[in-house]
């Protein structure tokens, strides 16, 4: 198998490893994105019936070598296949890319405790109408 991988006026040409087609976090997301792919064919294949409510959770390490935009961006490609990425990283992104936001921390014991942080709440959507003769708006 051959990848070629193109980013900005950079061409990797044709090769048969992934290893520095480009910057590390191109490595990373090129290989994320290859691996969401592979695990959607197999999830399609292991749920025929059931294929709009099969949900897979994975692992993704290293999402701190990536851009921020990439973080959104490789997050909504997995989410549009229904495969939910749980990651880790000691730097914090924009929360609101994720759905939950969690603390993991170890106590004297060395028993970790799960704090969740932030729960994304799906966007309201208020509806302004001006009546005629009517200077206040009602919201729905």
């Amino acid at each position: 198998m051959e990848f070629r991988i193109v980013e900005n006026d950079n061409d990797s040409g044709w090769v048969e490893k992934l290893t520095n087609v480009g910057s590390e976090g191109t490595d990373v997301l090129v290989k994320a994105m290859i691996n969401i792919m592979l695990l959607n064919v197999f999830k399609e294949r292991a749920a025929k019936k059931h294929k709009d409510d099969f949900r897979l959770h994975c692992m993704m390490d290293e999402i701190g070598k990536l851009h921020p935009n990439n973080v959104k961006g490789i997050l909504k490609f997995a989410n549009d296949r229904n495969i939910l990425l749980i990651n880790s990283s000691p730097t914090s992104y924009n929360a609101t890319d994720y759905r939950y936001t969690y603390l993991l921390a170890k106590d004297s014991k060395n028993v970790t405790s799960v704090k969740r942080l932030v729960r994304k709440i799906p966007s309201l959507k208020l509806k302004f109408q001006l009546k005629h003769n009517e200077s206040a708006s009602s919201y729905r």
